[in-house]
């Protein structure tokens, strides 16, 4: 009987060392995957932020681009406003080249703001952009009071 005790505490014995290998190995196999599941959780995030800064990289470029044609078409009214100014006389001269002036400065500022767009990232593509925009509003206006002043001469 004390041996049938003996071999019955041996192959309990056995079976805790089984049973702690087992429980080793689940822990490891569970460890292993959490590190997996982590290192795919970082590699969607990467390919998500590359994918947003790729989204607004396009935005900004169309962005840019549609303000530059605003711009190309902005310019060619400028140039016949000038035209408009330039043959204006008296008071309505001094008051064409004056918002003539003005609108120079705005089209520098909207230059500037141009640029700024072109070398902008991040963060600060959504500002940039908002300056470029707010620009070529400004611009827009200033084209508006100078067609005003040259209206006038005609009537």
């Amino acid at each position: 009987m004390v041996l049938a005790l003996a071999i019955g505490a041996a192959l309990t014995g056995c079976g805790k060392k089984e049973q702690e290998a087992k429980a080793k190995a689940e822990a490891a196999a569970k460890a292993e995957a959490d590190l997996k599941a982590e290192a795919d959780k970082k590699v969607a995030d990467d390919l998500a932020a590359k994918q947003k800064e790729a989204d607004a990289k396009k935005a900004a470029t169309d962005a840019q681009a549609a303000i530059t044609k605003e711009l190309e078409a902005h310019d060619r009214k400028i140039t016949y406003l000038r035209g408009k100014a330039a043959k204006a006389a008296g008071a309505a001269k001094k008051n064409a080249k004056a918002a003539m002036e003005e609108l120079d400065k705005r089209r520098a500022a909207v230059a500037e703001a141009m640029t700024k767009l072109q070398s902008a990232a991040g963060a600060e593509l959504d500002a940039a952009q908002t300056a470029a925009k707010d620009a070529v509003a400004k611009l827009t206006e200033g084209m508006a009071n100078v067609e005003k002043i040259v209206d006038k001469k005609k009537k």
